[in-house]
């Protein structure tokens, strides 16, 4: 059987596309820190985190709505209806920077809506260009905060560049710019009906069948993304700085996983739960192998990158090699989940967790440094894990080899801590 020549473009500039992409989200967040303090690579970070958060409600749930109305029932009508959210983030944009620029916000503030206002553009436009069967555009715009750090490092290394703060600030108002004239563009592109019946008829109804979404993406994002917003309350912005350096050395796990997701996720979702267990412990010691080559051969840059004095932290490293597979493997039961239709019973169950786990970090506050924080969140996420195997257990997808990783990263993580 042959496959046709337009597929193969297709496929190897998907990869291609990909690769650049994702090259550019693990490298530039590494490198940018060589040109700013650790306090300002904590704002930053930070803000991004805060940010991923806020986009979750932000978003108002259209990320989950665009597939169900546009390709589930075919309403290409209500497409308009999805390209105006650009105009609310406009307004938006033009209030919050008039706030910052007449001193009422903070530049902390006023950096976590702008984070929110990109992941909120990129993600509902790389869904759309998803759905449109332009794949590989959309993981361009997946990563396209990581395109403006990536310019912002390139002029940092030719030129002078005083304040690089101020300049990503710039890159991404101008950023943000963009994307709203293009929703605007796609508008009326696809204007079809008076903007009153949009805002009449459609809202409500996609909205009726989002807002679900925000409360559930919510649960399952504060606990993807929630470490360093505890690390600013607990032990401030110079500890985001440390703690999301070394994060992002393992980021590496985060690519492997979305290339999977994207090549293989028929087979990560359709499979029988024999295979699928296969799969997914396949996958999760892959990515510690991945993390563990990094942890390896990283004093060769942690020494040119870090200030002296944060260049040797095994410890927090090697705890964060142990997390990342296990995050990838909460990722993985959510979707094996939600196709066995127990997703409220989840997010019951993750949002307990959720609620709970400050309240330990607060008896703790006194002790808690970076090694014991992220021990305790490799916990959090390895309880997490295991309700998911449970309840899927339940449902007869038994996921033992799974399990099994999960108990020996409990092990592991233990041993690592305590000697």
């Amino acid at each position: 059987m042959f496959i046709k020549k337009s597929s193969i473009n297709i496929i190897a500039k998907n990869i291609l596309f990909f690769a650049i992409s994702k090259g550019v989200a693990l490298l530039s967040p590494i490198f940018f820190i060589k040109f700013i303090s650790l306090e300002q690579y904590g704002l930053i970070e930070y803000s991004f985190a805060t940010g991923s958060v806020i986009t979750v409600a932000l978003l108002l749930g259209l990320g989950g709505a665009y597939p169900y109305f546009i390709l589930k029932k075919g309403e290409t009508d209500k497409e308009q209806a999805f390209f105006l959210y650009g105009a609310l983030i406009l307004f938006l944009f033009v209030l919050f920077g008039c706030l910052y620029h007449i001193s009422v916000l903070t530049r902390n503030i006023y950096f976590i809506f702008l984070f929110s206002a990109i992941f909120s553009l990129q993600r509902l436009y790389s869904l759309i260009l998803r759905c449109n069967d332009k794949g590989y555009k959309a993981v361009l715009f997946d990563s396209g905060y990581y395109f403006i750090l990536t310019i912002l490092i390139l002029l940092c290394l030719v030129t002078n560049i005083h304040n690089p703060l101020q300049w990503l600030q710039y890159f991404m108002e101008l950023y943000i710019t963009g994307l709203i004239v293009d929703f605007i563009v796609h508008y009326k592109k696809h204007t079809n009906k008076p903007l009153s019946d949009v805002l009449k008829y459609d809202y409500p109804e996609i909205l009726k069948y989002s807002v679900h979404l925000i409360i559930s993406g919510l649960i399952i994002y504060w606990l993807t993304s929630s470490a360093r917003i505890y690390i600013k309350i607990f032990m401030g912005f110079e500890q985001i700085g440390i703690y999301s350096f070394y994060f992002r050395m393992v980021g590496i796990s985060v690519a492997l996983y979305q290339f999977c997701q994207i090549t293989f996720f028929k087979k990560l979702y359709l499979s029988n739960p024999k295979r699928l267990d296969i799969y997914y412990a396949a996958l999760m010691c892959t990515i510690l192998i991945f993390c563990l080559i990094s942890f390896t051969i990283s004093p060769v840059f942690l020494k040119y990158l870090l200030p002296e004095g944060y260049a040797d932290m095994p410890k927090l490293f090697l705890l964060l090699c142990f997390q990342m597979p296990i995050w990838v493997g909460t990722a993985l039961c959510e979707s094996l989940v939600a196709r066995e239709n127990i997703i409220k019973r989840m997010y019951i169950g993750i949002g307990v967790m959720v609620v709970f786990f400050p309240l330990l970090l607060l008896i703790l506050k006194e002790h808690l440094n970076l090694e014991l924080f992220t021990y305790l969140c490799i916990l959090l996420f390895c309880i997490s894990f295991a309700y998911q195997i449970y309840i899927l257990q339940k449902k007869n997808v038994p996921l033992k080899l799974c399990l099994i990783f999960n108990i020996t990263t409990i092990v592991a993580v233990t041993i690592i801590y305590w000697t």
